[in-house]
């Protein structure tokens, strides 16, 4: 059976590489340069203070809750959403991080400066210690929340400290409320949207790595092997969803490439993915058809092409086989170059929050 599905893995790979050399084909994924970090970081450097159109994702406990969201939660008030406004100030900091003379450097730092101050990530956390906030973005916009935290940290430039320390407490505060709702989540939650378990837990584990937040990483790593190792034949031909932004499937394995090591991650993937050919693997092979880039909803499969992309990227790097390696790679290839070409015909819809998952991917 085995070398069945090594055949034909072999086989539909030489099929989509129009039968050349494997041994001379070099896949060439987009890389984040100076010219594509500028025209990314644009649609960040608008959003995070625009504070309309604005989806309010809280329910309001009582009038004295009823006033404009940015005194709310006055950090992150841009970009649509609470969580995209976080993503959105992440995709700042990275693309300084990674080109710290880009000519967008003033205005970037102006805006961290003012909404990453003290103030405003007080109110922030007192926000979220309110009874009826628990829920409030979980898990999704925490984990992106603890990325921020963890870009930070790793800054080698004085401010960046100083807005790691305002954001502590509310890094904190989310920690240990994922630990807690962990103890009463019985079963992972497996949908292509927010809630997505896996792929929260991915950018988790890489915010716990930086911050040294060992309680937490231990949590998802024991949670995930006790609820993820078991799986097999993840139904691929499901998806996607007509509004996915995140492929269950993938996410839940990259987050098991980062919890397992080499020689079980294999193991598991090829039980997990028991065959690559067309009719199997195809959803996946095929970068999802976006007939309304414009609607918010639909463009969210923009954003697909872009997980599918970078998750292959991350569980190529843990496979043992070079050929699979390869498939899966020109696969992510195909993504990219597709989520690129259409993203910037979605309008604010799609642009608010599509530069965060574009930058994400294309620094791998």
């Amino acid at each position: 059976m085995v070398a069945k599905i090594k055949i034909c893995t072999l086989l539909f790979f030489l099929l989509i590489l129009g039968c050349t050399d494997i041994k001379e084909e070099k896949i060439e994924n987009i890389k984040l340069d100076k010219r594509l970090a500028k025209q990314l970081v644009s649609l960040s450097i608008k959003c995070v203070d625009q504070k309309y159109p604005y989806k309010i994702g809280y329910r309001f406990n009582d009038e004295n809750w009823l006033k404009p969201h940015n005194e709310i939660t006055p950090s992150f008030y841009g970009c649509w959403d609470w969580h995209s406004a976080v993503h959105g100030h992440w995709a700042m900091v990275k693309i300084l991080k990674d080109f710290p003379k880009i000519s967008e450097r003033d205005i970037i730092l102006s805006k961290l400066d003012k909404n990453l101050n003290k103030e405003n990530l007080n109110k922030e956390y007192e926000f979220f210690k309110q009874e009826f906030a628990k829920g409030f973005e979980r898990t999704y916009g925490w984990a992106w929340l603890m990325k921020l935290y963890s870009e930070l940290l790793s800054w080698d430039y004085d401010k960046a400290q100083i807005w790691a320390v305002n954001m502590k407490p509310l890094v904190d505060l989310l920690s240990e409320r994922t630990i807690l709702f962990l103890d009463k989540l019985s079963t992972p939650l497996r949908p292509g949207t927010h809630a997505n378990t896996a792929f929260s837990f991915s950018l988790m584990i890489e915010y716990a790595k930086v911050a040294n937040d060992i309680k937490l990483y231990n949590k998802i790593k024991d949670y995930s092997i006790k609820n993820f190792q078991g799986d097999i034949n993840c139904p691929v031909t499901y998806e996607p969803s007509g509004t996915d932004f995140l492929s269950p499937c993938l996410a839940e394995a990259a987050l098991m490439s980062l919890v397992l090591d080499n020689r079980e991650f294999n193991k598991w993937f090829y039980k997990f993915f028991p065959s690559f050919d067309e009719r199997n693997f195809g959803n996946i092979i095929n970068p999802p058809i976006v007939l309304d880039p414009m609607d918010p909803g639909i463009g969210h499969l923009i954003g697909l092409m872009y997980h599918r992309a970078w998750t292959l990227k991350d569980i190529a790097s843990k496979l043992d086989s070079n050929i699979d390696k390869k498939l899966l790679l020109s696969i992510a290839k195909k993504h990219s170059e597709e989520g690129y070409e259409i993203m910037f015909k979605s309008g604010y819809g799609g642009e608010h929050w599509l530069a965060t998952f574009a930058i994400y991917n294309f620094s791998k």
